[in-house]
């Protein structure tokens, strides 16, 4: 059996591709479902994930894969830009990072000491309780800050990462005779497998995938 997304091969019985995560999901006869868990793909408004269609046959010669691949690379050449949008939003979401209380603590703590030194003249002499208090509302206000604007543009980046993701899958299920997975459909994969068969360094697809 092969993922439908990353093209592994995966042992009979298995439900999620261990490699890039793609749900398979099987019926009591041991069949696999195109429909997916709602359960395990919904989060909050996330929409569902658009389920992947079987894949075709690999063609049998390596003139008919050349032939074919040659075909499938100018149907998903429209896609080119959503590809290159899809890899901005993965790396988009790879750097953001969670707010830190200590980071917070350290920079509150110095704001409050330099207010504390322009403002605690005004007050009696030994009134320390007033850094502390000023320590912890500065701390405490802009961590709470951060922290729900690290979680908006998360769940905004998670949200267009996910609609661009199911574009592409919806475009990929309307490709005739395609054999391959979704993770080989983008142009720079296009690229290397047709030049690779071209000049023999490629002797099959199913070497590619193995390979790669």
């Amino acid at each position: 059996m092969i993922c439908r997304r990353c093209g592994c091969m995966l042992d009979k019985g298995t439900r999620i591709c261990p490699f890039c995560g793609e749900p398979v999901v099987f019926d009591e006869t041991g069949r696999r479902l195109e429909k997916q868990d709602d359960q395990a793909m919904e989060k909050g408004d996330m929409p569902e994930l658009v389920p992947l269609k079987e894949l075709a046959p690999v063609p049998g010669t390596r003139e008919e894969t050349l032939a074919e691949l040659r075909r499938l690379r100018q149907y998903f050449s429209a896609m080119d830009e959503k590809y290159a949008v899809l890899e901005d939003l993965w790396l988009m979401g790879s750097r953001w990072r969670q707010p830190s209380r200590s980071h917070w603590l350290a920079g509150g703590g110095l704001l409050a000491l330099l207010l504390y030194l322009l403002i605690g003249i005004h007050f009696p002499a030994g009134v320390i309780v007033l850094f502390f208090l000023l320590w912890g509302v500065i701390s405490y206000a802009g961590y709470q800050r951060s922290w729900r604007a690290y979680v908006a543009h998360k769940a905004k980046t998670e949200l267009d990462i996910r609609m661009t993701e199911n574009q592409l899958r919806t475009f990929y299920n309307e490709a005739t005779r395609c054999f391959l997975p979704l993770d080989y459909t983008s142009p720079g994969v296009f690229h290397e497998l047709i030049l690779g068969l071209d000049s023999g360094m490629i002797t099959s697809f199913e070497d590619y995938r193995i390979n790669n």
